[in-house]
Formats: C-alpha cells, sequence, structure tokens
C-alpha cells in the first residue's frame, strides 16, 4: 500500500512539474521555433546561432541568407530587439492571454517591423506563440512608428505626417500634422488605449 501511494505521488510531483515547465513559455523558444516565412533572411539555424550566443555572453551577429549581418540586440524573457539591415528592425514581445487560443497557445507574439532611414514606417503583426496568424489590430493599417516596451506590455505608435529630411546636420522640418505618441496596453486580449 505504501508503494502504491509513493508511486502515485512521484507521478504527480512528475505531472506538476512538467505543467509548470510547459507555461514557462519565453520568447528565445518562441523566437528559435519561428517559421522561416516570418523573417525569410534569417533561417532556423540562424536564429539558434543567435540565442546561444547572447546565452555565452558573446555579439549575437550572423550571416542572413543574403551574407548581410544580422544581429540580436536584445533578449529577455519576454523581449527581443533585432537589427537585420540598417532600415530594418524587429522587436517581438511575449504578450500572456486571458483568453484561450484556437491552436492551445497561452501566449500571444506581438512582432513590429520597422523599415526604412528616412522616413521610417512600421508593420505589427500578431502571433500565437505557436506562430498561428491572428488579426492584425486595426491601428496598424500604415504610416505609424511602432515601438515595443521591453519592460512592459505597452506599444507606442507616432503617426507619421509628411516629413520633409534637409542635408545632414540642417533642422528637420516638420509639415504641419500630429507628432504625439499614442500608448496602447495590453489587456490581455488585445492592445488599446482606453
Amino acid at each position: 500500500m505504501n508503494t502504491e501511494i509513493m508511486n502515485r505521488l512521484f507521478l504527480l510531483v512528475i505531472s506538476v512539474a512538467c505543467a509548470l515547465g510547459a507555461a514557462a513559455v519565453e520568447i528565445k523558444d518562441v523566437f528559435s521555433a519561428m517559421p522561416d516565412s516570418v523573417l525569410p533572411t534569417l533561417t532556423r539555424n540562424n536564429r539558434l546561432d543567435m540565442v546561444d550566443f547572447i546565452d555565452s555572453g558573446m555579439k549575437a551577429e550572423v550571416n542572413d541568407v543574403f551574407d548581410g549581418k544580422a544581429t540580436l540586440d536584445t533578449l529577455t524573457a519576454d523581449y527581443l530587439h533585432l537589427t537585420l539591415s540598417e532600415a530594418v528592425k524587429v522587436e517581438m514581445k511575449l504578450l500572456q492571454s486571458s483568453e484561450a487560443l484556437a491552436d492551445t497557445s497561452d501566449c500571444v507574439v506581438c512582432v513590429v517591423m520597422t523599415y526604412g532611414i528616412k522616413p521610417k514606417e512600421s508593420s505589427v503583426r500578431m502571433f500565437t506563440s505557436k506562430w498561428s496568424p491572428l488579426p492584425v489590430p486595426g491601428f496598424s493599417r500604415g504610416g505609424n512608428v511602432a515601438r515595443l516596451s521591453p519592460s512592459s506590455t505597452d506599444l507606442t505608435l507616432q503617426p507619421i505626417e509628411l516629413i520633409e529630411y534637409r542635408e545632414e546636420g540642417e533642422k528637420i522640418q516638420q509639415n504641419g500634422g500630429n507628432f504625439s505618441l499614442i500608448t496602447f496596453k495590453w489587456n490581455g486580449k488585445e492592445y488599446n488605449n482606453n
């Protein structure tokens, strides 16, 4: 009888440990498992190398599929920042979901890709942590520069108006328009600015 109780207790402890381990999803694991179609210039091996370099305290720079340099600049448990080129930056944020997702994920990944040098523009895409696409947020239809917060779940947008860029060192003239930041908060289901 004691052996049966011990076996059941052992199975219970193993089950709880597995459940807790599975629930501890980190952005590095999600990034490593990301399909190549999300960032076609980085292969899975590139992504794994970047994570290994960061874990080893090394500079996380790899050659992409076009033999250009790509760098994983920042990696925390729920946030990463990549520089794919001078003109392409990527941020990813892992967000806890308060509702059941179709593919049984419990997290959402917000991906912000910022293109250009002068001017810049961002696209915002949402996926489950298993990389099933989610609907594109209505506020991300273009004409914005978006940034994710490394330390919170906030997403800020700066609407882009017509900007005239002058020669290096000269003052940038903004032609009218509202350049204020709009902050969106994650509520467990979606970003909103209420």
